[in-house]
């Protein structure tokens, strides 16, 4: 059997099996491959595009997602609560963009629509408060990556609101956001402003906001 044929007794080949594939094939086979996936789907385009043009805009889709967390997890009246919907759609936009500071703004939208939720409803269930209490566990994680300062910077005051607006919701969320906030030190004042950023900041600052590829 060829080293090229997938081995085993896989129905599907693997990645190994696609990669060696690709590596004994003519760039115009390989490129007629990544047109079929580019016009396969939309999130295959945006994938492709933030990969290969990572200067492109991405506000119009952030504020696509923007909407759809927001609505997913403080609907109207006339709606459930879509907590998982909410979720898939960050998941979605992190995936296709590698647009680090859309992802933290929409993490951030998760839990401010969720408090709002709480204050406007009175949520009575444990579940509810125990997606916002994680996705801002993850936020949290994400924003004190010293790597990420600035984005921290951008939404500190946001992120310090939040504390105000959870304070007096029960279920024991209001303690565990003022709590996580103290621990990371996001409710002191003394160091919250940025150092005078070096010649190295300055050149970086353009892929403050996004992952590597």
């Amino acid at each position: 059997m060829s080293r090229e044929e997938p081995t085993g007794k896989r129905t599907t080949p693997g990645w190994t099996d696609i990669r060696r594939r690709l590596a004994h094939s003519d760039m115009d086979y390989v490129v007629g491959i990544v047109k079929a996936l580019y016009y396969f789907s939309k999130e295959n385009r945006t994938f492709l595009a933030s990969r290969l043009f990572p200067e492109t805009d991405w506000s119009a889709l952030l504020e696509k997602h923007r909407k759809q967390v927001k609505n997913a997890v403080f609907p109207d009246p006339s709606h459930q609560i879509r907590l998982g919907d909410a979720r898939k759609a960050i998941r979605a936009y992190r995936k296709a963009t590698s647009d680090l500071a859309g992802t933290a703004e929409l993490m951030l939208v998760y839990v401010e629509s969720g408090t709002d939720c709480a204050q406007s409803y009175g949520v009575d269930y444990e579940s509810f408060y125990s997606s916002l209490e994680s996705m801002l566990d993850d936020l949290l994680d994400l924003l004190c990556d010293e790597r990420n300062r600035r984005l921290l910077e951008r939404l500190r005051e946001r992120v310090r609101d939040l504390e105000q607006k959870a304070s007096d919701i029960g279920w024991g969320y209001g303690d565990y956001v003022s709590e996580r906030l103290a621990e990371v030190g996001l409710l002191d004042d003394e160091g919250a402003e940025l150092d005078e950023p070096a010649a190295s900041d300055t050149e970086q600052d353009g892929q403050a906001g996004r992952e590597d590829a």
